[in-house]
């Protein structure tokens, strides 16, 4: 039996950003955003753990074995868990095989969302793993929520990750590598605090940018960050 998951929209709450400083030890800086995705898993009804958030789309089967044969392989070293948020025709393959190789006990799919709800998942998370087919848009989104991706080679991860440190990257195709990136990740509260705060800064900074460049690919972002995507326009106050 699948397990399934609606989560309600409870509002998150991180951590001030003001509570970190630049002269602050990163281990306890480290220890600060590990609190921020404590408190968003308690709020939205997830389990204290060490988090993989994936945003799909999830409508490739081999993609979605992928995700599902990297998970067990972490799940031989860490007790973690892995939700799957988006929307893809290959979501509950992607279930049917963690059950099948033992770990499905540990993976939730979310099938209701409700506004807000993307955000305060993402929140929740320690990594987040956006699909192989997402646009520049929606990595912007997963990029300004403050928690680094592993994510596949394309173009705009070439963009926007590698140059930044804002996560990792890998082959798509390449178990192996997915799963020691996450395994990387999970290893060090540091290096998640670090790039998480590189990855919001490219969030921050990036969308208009790619609003003037790829007008077509910015609807997205727009709508979740209107602030951010309206910077320098003169009829927005």
């Amino acid at each position: 039996m699948l397990r399934a998951m609606t989560i309600p929209p409870y509002r998150v709450e991180p951590v001030s950003s003001d509570l970190i400083d630049d002269s602050m030890h990163p281990d306890i800086a480290a220890s600060f955003a590990i609190h921020d995705t404590a408190a968003a898993r308690s709020e939205v009804g997830l389990a204290e753990m060490p988090t993989i958030v994936a945003t799909g789309p999830f409508d490739d089967l081999s993609d979605g074995e992928q995700l599902a044969d990297a998970f067990t392989l972490v799940r031989q070293r860490y007790s973690a868990q892995l939700v799957l948020l988006g929307t893809g025709r290959q979501r509950t393959a992607v279930v049917r095989r963690t059950f099948s190789r033992g770990v499905g006990s540990d993976v939730h799919l979310i099938r209701a969302m409700s506004t807000g709800l993307w955000s305060e998942i993402v929140a929740a998370a320690d990594i987040v793993v956006p699909g192989t087919t997402s646009q520049p848009a929606h990595l912007l989104d997963v990029l300004a929520a403050g928690r680094p991706v592993v994510a596949p080679v394309n173009p705009a991860t070439v963009k926007l990750v590698l140059p930044t440190s804002a996560g990792l990257v890998y082959r798509p195709g390449d178990v192996d590598a997915l799963a020691a990136a996450l395994l990387r990740l999970l290893a060090s509260p540091t290096l998640r605090y670090g790039m998480g705060c590189r990855a919001a800064e490219v969030g921050r900074r990036d969308p208009l940018i790619m609003r003037l460049q790829h007008p077509e690919m910015a609807g997205g972002y727009a709508r979740r960050h209107p602030a951010a995507v309206n910077v320098g326009r003169p009829d927005v106050v």
